[in-house]
């Protein structure tokens, strides 16, 4: 599953990424909402269940591999995928409209246009896969500074014949 992500925090809302997507598609796809001083991008996240795509009653929205496709020809406008979307990722213009990665293209237009690097198509299951070796490698050493801290202690029985293949 892949994702539009914000990996840094140097977006200064610029408006290049909804520029970007706008000049594709008429209506943005993405938008920036600001909150507490930091920048977050609100854009479809292609849900395995997809509340969207359950309640739209013309079957507009469909999966392609593994983007949640909106089919702007199906599309009656009625609004309910927008009621439905947990994020708030579908825009309301004359009929419904989101993101849809840019199937069509090599790169999302979105994160070709950021000038800062903030925004990426992540692979969800490399990005968990990646915090559980962190996670581990953190152990690792939590569990080390015990065994030397405490020789012989309730941790280091726990985790004395624990192994991690990779």
């Amino acid at each position: 599953m892949k994702k539009i992500m914000m990996v840094n925090d140097k977006c200064d809302n610029c408006g290049d990424c909804v520029k970007a997507c706008m000049e594709i598609y008429g209506v943005s796809r993405i938008s920036i909402l600001e909150h507490d001083g930091n920048y977050l991008p609100i854009v479809c996240q292609h849900c395995s269940s997809a509340p969207c795509m359950q309640v739209c009653p013309v079957n507009a929205i469909e999966f392609r591999g593994e983007v949640v496709y909106l089919d702007g020809e199906k599309c009656i406008g009625c609004g309910l995928c927008a009621l439905a979307c947990p994020f708030g990722a579908i825009v309301m213009a004359d009929k419904a409209h989101k993101c849809v990665l840019c199937i069509e293209r090599d790169e999302p237009a979105c994160v070709k246009a950021c000038s800062k690097r903030c925004l990426e198509v992540i692979s969800v299951e490399d990005a968990i896969w990646d915090k559980k070796i962190k996670n581990i490698e953190n152990f690792a050493k939590l569990t080390l500074n015990k065994k030397i801290e405490n020789k012989g202690g309730l941790f280091s029985k726990i985790t004395v014949n624990a192994r991690v293949k990779f």
